[in-house]
């Protein structure tokens, strides 16, 4: 694992600038999660490997003008002001809250530094396809053998889950459910690279579906066809306001329509077979009922919300919801955070795809490509309400987000204004 490490680290030097953000994808997906050296990982190390570079080159960006560093700033606040709020037990909380931080902040402002241009976006669909396609080949692999080939990276035997008699293909992540959902949230890339490169798009697209199928798990099947619905409404997105709003209603109505709320329809979600959706409907149950025990600054205790446990973990449930699990670390306010940068994250995107008129032979694919992007970021936002981002996943939703910058154009809007709000001198 360290000699990986150092090689990573070394491509994050060596790599021309707009390309170095390419180290960190292939640690995120072909890396275990696991710390060999106190608390760092293979992407940790990678981040601060990249912030070092970034650093030295003058490309470290944080401005607190910028409305989307301001809410991740914010997010962070909460996360480390939170920990005051629970018994410390030698450290661990500020340790937790520490690794926390790292992860969501550190690959924020690595893409900060790295996706820096609308052609970025391109770049990063690109370097994306070529990371899938062999971990794609590996996870069909393990699919077919019950051989996890990733067990020999980080030191731990990652044991092949087999559920009614399937087996499911992990990768190097936490569960299978998250290996599916990085294939699941890349599709919308894929797609936004298919004129230009055809036969990468085509073999990346395929990996991609060997994943999903690799995994045997729902969950990653319905990513997916949110991630396709829509990219499919892009002929209608003027009227993507409209769409939203109409379903947000249907929603509200069926929750007070049905005997049960409308989050159980997630139970009704079984693909494959010895799905678990009933478990995460449940969960939203227990933590609508329980807020009080978490509201303020999150919870140390979750074990009696649900009628099982985790053997890994005595005090806390099977928290399959990065929402809950956001809000039990550090209350509702850290959860509000988040949403609040999926809302700002989303107006940005929105405002510059709508945005004046269209150049067909240009213009039209740059802001496909961003609908692309909104595809992805709703699939995660969906996503989010069935499983917690806990292993290295973060770096698959909090790179685009520390991207949207670059691909969307804002620091050049934001640099214009600047220049033309100062006062002018003779």
């Amino acid at each position: 694992m360290l000699i990986f490490s150092l090689l990573l680290a070394g491509m994050q030097f060596c790599l021309p600038y707009r390309w170095a953000f390419l180290p960190l994808l292939i640690a995120a997906c072909h890396t275990p999660y696991v710390p060999f050296a106190g608390s760092f990982t293979v992407v940790r190390i990678v981040i601060i490997a990249g912030f070092l570079r970034a650093w030295s080159a003058g490309f470290m960006k944080i401005d607190a003008s910028h409305p989307i560093d301001r809410l991740v700033g914010l997010f962070v606040m909460i996360v480390m002001l939170s920990g005051f709020a629970h018994p410390w037990n030698g450290g661990d909380a500020l340790i937790t809250r520490l690794r926390i931080s790292l992860d969501v902040a550190g690959t924020y402002l690595f893409a900060r530094a790295y996706l820096t241009e609308r052609e970025a976006l391109g770049r990063f669909a690109i370097g994306l396809a070529v990371v899938l396609i062999p971990f794609g080949l590996i996870m069909f692999y393990e699919r077919l053998t019950g051989n996890n080939p990733y067990r020999f990276f980080g030191g731990q035997s990652l044991v092949t889950i087999v559920r009614d008699g399937r087996i499911r293909a992990q990768g190097s992540f936490g569960t299978p459910i998250l290996a599916g959902t990085v294939a699941a949230t890349s599709l919308p890339f894929l797609v936004s690279i298919w004129r230009e490169k055809k036969g990468l798009a085509l073999v990346a697209m395929f990996a991609a579906f060997m994943t999903i199928f690799s995994t045997s798990s729902s969950g990653p099947i319905a990513t997916a066809m949110v991630a396709i619905a829509v990219m499919c409404v892009w002929k209608w997105r003027s009227k993507a306001g409209i769409i939203l709003v109409w379903m947000v209603v249907a929603l509200v109505l069926m929750h007070f329509i049905k005997n049960r709320p409308v989050w159980y329809l997630m139970a009704l979600m079984d693909f494959v077979g010895g799905s678990t959706g009933w478990h995460r409907a449940y969960l939203i149950d227990m933590a609508v009922q329980h807020l009080d025990e978490w509201w303020a600054f999150g919870t140390d205790f979750t074990r009696h919300w649900m009628p099982y446990g985790l053997a890994s973990d005595p005090n806390h449930c099977d928290i399959t919801n990065y929402y809950i699990q956001l809000g039990i670390t550090g209350g509702l306010a850290l959860t509000g955070a988040l949403i609040a940068i999926q809302w700002r994250s989303f107006r940005l995107l929105g405002h510059d795809i709508m945005r004046g008129p269209y150049d067909w032979r240009r213009g039209n694919v740059e802001k496909f490509r961003l609908w692309c992007l909104a595809s992805a970021l709703a699939a995660h936002t969906v996503t989010f309400l069935s499983i917690s981002y806990f292993d290295q996943m973060h770096v698959f939703y909090w790179v685009l987000i520390g991207g949207l910058s670059g691909f969307i154009g804002l620091e050049e809007k934001t640099s214009e204004r600047r220049i033309a709000a100062m006062p002018i001198t003779t």
